[in-house]
This record gives structure tokens, C-alpha cells and sequence, in this order.
């Protein structure tokens, strides 16, 4: 007999100092978020700076999920800087019966040298491997956007980590994206651990 997938009804993460979760634009309460935040953080002279920073995140959150589905987090380890280190969203992929860690892995590498005008994946790589809940698939890249008005390229590095937990009816999916050059020591090994950390629990039958 084989048993019926289950849903991710709950799940948590290590939440390493610097990460601060964000308040979606259209929940309630949220437009002074910025404010709020930057209150209890030690900003010095570049606390408006830091502000708009964190409004304009909310912007670009709401522009590519405007149903709020997908958590995200920010991070911040040096306030006093004025720069957003990284953020990170989170999501549940609904598995078809056909989804599995090996597509999953197959149409990300099948996107790894993607170009078109304006827009380049730059030095991709991907892995798998063993996760405490399942498996995971993990890749990075340099993602090359044309900036018309500067004459070059904004880069921006992704990691992301895909973890099938056994017997879900989801993958839960992390993105971690930054634009800030030095933003972390190594930004795979930092990701991977909070990837690593993830545990889940399943609920009643999807």
C-alpha cells in the first residue's frame, strides 16, 4: 500500500543574528514597517537611508508576490552601514506526482547559461545532496541585469535550496538574493547552514 503525501503544516529555521523577518506590503499594519524596524536597530546618521531601503524591499516583494504567499527576511548585520546585506524568501512548492529531486535539479541546470538581451545567468553550479527531512538541491549564480542609464550590469548572487522532505506533498523552497558586494564571508556555506536547519512537520493528508 502506498501512502498518500502529507502537507507542511508547520516549519521552522535557524534565524542567525542580522536576519529580520518583513512585513509584506497589504498585511495590516505594515506601512510603517521601515520605521519600526530601523527604531530597534542602531542606524546612527543613515537611518532614513535604511528606511527606504527597506520600503523599496517591500516594493520588489509585493511586485513579484502580490498574494503575500511568500514569506521573506532581511539581512542586516551592520546596521550603522545603511546597506541590506541579503534577503530571503520562502515558499511551498506543491509537488505534482511527476515532481521529483532529480527535475527539480534537471530544469534548473537546463536554465544555468540562460541569456537574453539585458539579462544573463553568469558562473551557475548545482548540487545534491542528503538533508535531515529528505533530500535537497541547491545551485548559485551571478544574475547580470543591463543597466541602461549606468552603462553596465547590476550583479546580483543567488543561492537557492530546494528540500524534499519524505512523504510531503511540498518542497519548500529558500532563495537567498544579494546585491552587496562583501555581504557575506562565503554566501553558499552561510545559506546552506540555515537550509541545513530546516525541520518540518506534516499534517493531514493533501
Amino acid at each position: 500500500m502506498t501512502l498518500r503525501a502529507q502537507d507542511i503544516v508547520d516549519f521552522s529555521f535557524e534565524a542567525p543574528d542580522g536576519w529580520y523577518d518583513v512585513e509584506l506590503l497589504g498585511e495590516h499594519g505594515s506601512d510603517d514597517w521601515p520605521e519600526r524596524l530601523v527604531a530597534t536597530l542602531d542606524a546612527g546618521g543613515l537611518a532614513d537611508e535604511l528606511a527606504e531601503r527597506l520600503r523599496a524591499l517591500q516594493r520588489v516583494l509585493h511586485a513579484e508576490d502580490p498574494t503575500g504567499a511568500t514569506r521573506a527576511r532581511v539581512y542586516i548585520p551592520v546596521p550603522a552601514a545603511g546597506v541590506l546585506n541579503a534577503f530571503q524568501t520562502v515558499e511551498l512548492l506543491q509537488l505534482e506526482t511527476d515532481d521529483t529531486p532529480e527535475s527539480y535539479l534537471a530544469a534548473a541546470d537546463a536554465e544555468g547559461e540562460h541569456r537574453e538581451p539585458g539579462y544573463e545567468i553568469r558562473g551557475y553550479r548545482s548540487w545534491r545532496t542528503a538533508h535531515a527531512t529528505g533530500e535537497l538541491v541547491g545551485f548559485t549564480h551571478l544574475t547580470a541585469i543591463a543597466d541602461e542609464e549606468a552603462g553596465d550590469a547590476l550583479l546580483e548572487q543567488r543561492v537557492v535550496f530546494a528540500i524534499f522532505p519524505v512523504g510531503s506533498a511540498q518542497a519548500f523552497q529558500m532563495i537567498f538574493r544579494s546585491a552587496f558586494v562583501g555581504g557575506f564571508a562565503d554566501m553558499v556555506e552561510e545559506t546552506q547552514e540555515i537550509a541545513d536547519s530546516l525541520r518540518v512537520s506534516l499534517g493531514e493528508y493533501a
